[in-house]
Parts: structure tokens; C-alpha cells; sequence
């Protein structure tokens, strides 16, 4: 049976996805202290999946084994389910803890958020509708959103796939000139 590489698999993630934007986030419901991290939200890069989904990488410092265990169980305990009545794009959630806490020292927890074929994910939708809708079903407290600069418009659908149109058969070049409104 083969073995494994856990934190060979984690950096794989990273090749097969862009980061869209990143969020520092407190949990206070903790009575021991609150957790903190950083939450990365990113997209499959163009080609590279056939679904639309945002990828949610929860990064919670846990500076020692009962932090860790806390945010384990804190982020454990979340029903990811509940964005289902917060916005109609939602289709379907799947969360998975990584434990790298050896390589790291931090707690991991990535959430998949599966969206309905006519999602349209712009900045505007992640400001105004997926962050409000997570900061609540994961009780947090977070702040704003900071986005990459080289991003689209406000408004532009930033799931749109610019190598996955398989059916137009538009060379790669007049696809960029559509996407880019050349």
C-alpha cells in the first residue's frame, strides 16, 4: 500500500488553486482565550475542475497542545450546511481538518463551498454575501476582506474558467480577448 505524504498532499492544494482574498478572524466564544488566524478564500485555477467552488483555508494559531485541541473541536463543531439559508448560490459545503500540526504548529480546517451552476462569485459577492454569511454560521469575528490587486471588477464573475470552455472551440488567444474585452 502506498504511503501517504500528508504535507506533500497539503502543498499540492496550493498548486491547484489562487488565492482571491485573505481575512483575519477571532473566535471569542472560547472561555479559555479566544483563537485568532487567518482564513485564505481561493478558486481553482482555469482548468482545473470541472465545479464551481470556493475554497475557505482556516489557519488558526495554536501555540500549544490545548489550543490546538480547542480549535479542533471549535472548528469540528461548525455545520457549514447552515450557509444553505444565508445565500441561494449555495449548493453544498465539505470540510476537511489537515493535521500538519507537526510541520506547521497550526490548526488547519479547509471548507469547500460548493455553488450552484448560476453563482456569479464577484468582489461584491464575496464582501457583501459569502464573508457575512461565514462570519455567522462559523461565529466569528473577522475583518475586511483584502483582495488581490490584479483581481477583475467588482462585478465580473471571478469563477469563469478562461481554458475550460470546451465547447467553443475559440483558440486560447480570442478566449483571453473575450475575457480581457479586447
Amino acid at each position: 500500500m502506498k504511503n501517504i505524504d500528508l504535507y506533500r498532499e497539503f502543498i499540492d492544494v496550493f498548486h491547484k488553486e489562487e488565492m482571491l482574498a485573505f481575512f483575519d478572524f477571532r473566535d471569542e466564544t472560547n472561555a479559555d482565550g479566544p483563537l485568532s488566524g487567518l482564513c485564505k478564500i481561493s478558486r481553482p485555477k482555469p482548468g482545473r475542475a470541472d465545479s464551481r467552488y470556493l475554497s475557505l483555508l482556516f489557519i488558526v494559531e495554536t501555540p500549544d497542545e490545548k489550543a490546538w485541541r480547542e480549535a479542533e473541536a471549535r472548528f469540528g463543531a461548525i455545520d457549514w450546511d447552515g450557509l444553505q439559508d444565508r445565500f441561494p448560490e449555495f449548493e453544498s459545503a465539505l470540510s476537511i481538518p489537515f493535521t500538519l500540526r507537526e510541520f506547521t504548529g497550526n490548526y488547519f480546517q479547509e471548507v469547500d463551498i460548493y455553488l450552484k451552476n448560476n453563482a456569479v462569485v464577484s468582489r461584491s459577492f464575496i464582501v457583501g454575501t459569502l464573508c457575512p454569511s461565514v462570519f455567522s454560521v462559523a461565529g466569528i469575528t473577522a475583518g475586511e476582506p483584502v483582495f488581490r490587486e490584479d483581481l477583475p471588477d467588482a462585478e465580473q464573475d471571478l469563477t469563469e474558467s478562461l481554458l475550460v470552455d470546451k465547447g467553443s472551440g475559440d483558440s486560447l488567444v480570442s478566449r483571453l480577448r473575450t475575457f480581457f474585452k479586447l
